[in-house]
């Protein structure tokens, strides 16, 4: 967790300097293709970001325009990963809806039964919007950090979209459960 905190740091400040040393944005201009021609922004950037050793990072790295088309071509079969991956991302996206409908319906078939959980037990000991406000925050700050893990790694969509659909039909068993005792 403290890894993933310094790493949005890093990246937010990395961000804010990028953006604050542009020179269109002083003048309150959006950036536009041709402010990048001279490269300033990504040696500032290489700057901040990367360490100054020099076995990794050379003294006088290349430039963009200072690299040949060549070493942008993609690597044998990644064609076919980026469909693979596009497909499970599509999955993963759709897999979101049985899971916030399963924690829906599971908040309102516990509403006002007596928790187990003390976390989410009111002062009743009772599942009210203590508990429901509580339960989506949490499943929400999880579909944020599953979007954030997918769109860096495509590959761990096909993970989340089976977890995802199993928390689903386990919840809705809880729900169905849960509107039994009723």
């Amino acid at each position: 967790m403290k890894a993933l905190i310094a790493f949005l740091t890093t990246a937010l400040t990395v961000g804010v300097f990028v953006i604050a040393t542009s020179p269109n944005a002083w003048a309150g201009e959006a950036a536009s293709p041709s402010a990048f021609q001279n490269e300033t922004h990504l040696t500032i950037a290489a700057a901040v970001i990367a360490p100054s050793n020099p076995t990794i990072f050379p003294p006088n790295p290349r430039t963009i325009s200072q690299l040949s088309a060549s070493e942008f071509v993609a690597a044998p079969g990644a064609e076919q990963r980026i469909g693979q991956d596009s497909r499970w991302h599509r999955q993963w996206a759709i897999s979101l809806a049985p899971l916030f409908a399963s924690e829906a319906l599971d908040a309102a078939s516990s509403y006002g039964l007596r928790e187990l959980n003390p976390l989410l037990a009111g002062s009743d000991g009772g599942f009210g919007m203590k508990a429901t406000t509580i339960k989506f925050g949490v499943i929400g700050a999880l579909a944020g950090a599953e979007y954030l893990v997918v769109r860096k790694h495509p590959a761990s969509a096909k993970f989340f979209t089976i977890v995802n659909w199993v928390t689903a039909g386990a919840t809705t068993g809880l729900a169905v459960h849960n509107f039994g005792l009723r």
